[in-house]
């Protein structure tokens, strides 16, 4: 544990508390730790892989975080796989500041409601309903959901890194 905090900058009591689910960390604590790990995030929820095609949508695995009201869901049986296909969402207004993740990656969000500021690097790109966008993954700084509405993206990432 101590090794690993020096790797996250996350104290050994913390991670001994989220360890034995006595916290919950928030996304960019389980990103620091999936980083260290050289894991996705979701290799942290319980259950296997599905070997099925098939996902249902009330068997997705899903990360929720409270601060922001922000969700992904794993659309793929895997993200042991070349390719992970995830769904977005986020409460209108708030912000969502992204961590580099543990591989380089090639995402692509596809905005399916609301509308979405979305910073690669020094760049700012304003998305509607319909539109989408391709970039390298290390570019990605965060994503704003804009107006009223709440925020539902589609992404895909090769290889999945989230």
């Amino acid at each position: 544990l101590r090794q690993l905090g020096t790797m996250t900058g996350l104290t050994a009591a913390f991670l001994s508390q989220v360890e034995n689910d006595l916290t919950s960390p928030s996304i960019n604590s389980l990103q620091k730790i999936a980083t260290a790990l050289h894991v996705p995030m979701f290799a942290f929820l319980n259950g296997d892989n599905q070997t099925e095609e098939v996902v249902r949508s009330g068997s997705r695995k899903k990360l929720n975080f409270p601060d922001p009201h922000l969700s992904y869901e794993l659309l793929t049986n895997s993200v042991n796989r070349q390719m992970g296909g995830f769904l977005i969402r986020l409460k209108a207004g708030e912000t969502h500041k992204t961590q580099a993740l543990f591989r380089a990656t090639e995402e692509m969000i596809f905005v399916m409601q609301g509308e979405v500021e979305i910073w690669l690097g020094d760049r700012k790109h304003h998305l509607y309903p319909g539109d989408s966008i391709y970039y390298e993954g290390i570019h990605l700084k965060g994503f704003t959901a804009l107006g009223r509405e709440d925020l539902l993206l589609l992404c895909a990432m090769t290889p999945p890194a989230l």
